[in-house]
């Protein structure tokens, strides 16, 4: 097929809870963090409402005065060949399929690299961080044939970054870079674990976000059916979240802590009992489950070459392999 024209692709959205200590960070997939006076950029009007206010999502972002607002961009550019057929009569006559389709198929891209941004700027440390209404334009041109296309999109739950926004840490500069460097399928199959810890954040309840945590550390420690049953499911539970996130000097405190924490997920689910459930108990959680599923990433990146089967299900049985020698380890030690 000829090449007749080249396709111009934005992405233009305000990084809610981003602070200018974000800036140290680099973005992969090719986007861009700037600073930026809302003025300077074509976003005024979907940032400020017909009153002329900021949105009420947008305020515990801005970092400037209200009548001059600023905040953190994310940008990105992609120029791409368009093929003869997208500028064919029927385009000309005002059908958008073709370009539309192909608009669809790289936002959709976008979005789903986003997705992992802000998983992996999660999953790296504590505070709250979405990206609002991403505003995407896309514009293309052959001989007398224009086109213009915009579209937005949402993946934000404004709920979820009023309180303790982003502030980033270039003490965990690698531990970002680490999961940037994770190979693609191995980003797919965590695609799932990454959502789950991020409704840790976005759910508007206390007690919904802390079933989701429970659940997702029960999903990489329980899953796979060894021998190792002494105590039920929730010694089980608590005997390997110690061996995977303990030292030898609290690993006693790391085992009964999570037996607390599988209490309250159970004493929720099955009696409506959440009064425990506060704010400072889902932080705390947040911290063990950041801190197990770090451990995990961290195990599948350096042993993904020599694992057999790559699913997720098969990196999480060797993973759980090694967590059960460290637990005879410990209890020969008298640690467990």
């Amino acid at each position: 097929m000829d090449t007749v024209g080249i396709m111009n692709i934005e992405l233009r959205a305000v990084v809610l809870g981003a602070t200018d200590a974000l800036l140290n960070l680099e973005m992969p997939y090719g986007y861009v963090l700037k600073h930026l006076k809302l003025k300077d950029t074509p976003l005024y009007n979907e940032v400020v409402n017909t009153r002329g206010n900021l949105d009420i999502k947008y305020i515990a972002s801005n970092l400037a005065d209200e009548g001059t607002p600023e905040f953190i961009f994310l940008y990105k550019s992609e120029n791409n060949s368009m093929p003869l057929e997208y500028f064919s009569i029927g385009e000309m006559l005002g059908g958008y399929e073709k370009d539309g389709e192909y608009f669809d198929t790289i936002t959709n891209k976008w979005n789903k690299e986003i997705f992992y941004i802000l998983s992996m700027l999660r999953l790296t440390q504590e505070g709250n961080i979405e990206v609002a209404d991403k505003i995407y334009k896309m514009e293309a041109n052959y001989k007398c044939n224009n086109i213009s296309r915009r579209g937005v999109s949402s993946q934000d739950s404004p709920i979820s970054v009023y309180d303790d926004l982003y502030e980033w840490n270039n003490d965990n500069m690698i531990c970002f870079e680490n999961m940037v460097g994770l190979p693609e399928v191995l980003k797919d199959e965590l695609e799932d674990v990454m959502e789950r810890f991020g409704r840790g954040y976005s759910s508007y309840r206390y007690d919904d976000a802390y079933k989701n945590l429970v659940t997702l550390a029960e999903i990489i420690l329980i899953g796979y059916n060894s021998n190792d049953k002494r105590g039920g499911k929730k010694e089980k539970f608590a005997n390997r979240l110690a061996a995977a996130i303990a030292q030898d000097a609290n690993v006693e405190s790391v085992h009964d802590n999570a037996l607390k924490m599988y209490k309250e997920r159970s004493n929720e689910t099955h009696e409506g009992n959440n009064q425990n459930i506060t704010m400072e108990a889902l932080k705390e959680l947040c911290c063990v489950v950041r801190e197990l599923i770090q451990n995990f990433i961290s195990f599948a990146k350096n042993q993904y070459g020599s694992i057999a089967d790559k699913t997720f299900n098969g990196i999480k049985r060797e993973y759980i392999m090694g967590l059960l020698e460290r637990i005879n380890t410990l209890r020969t030690n008298g640690l467990l």
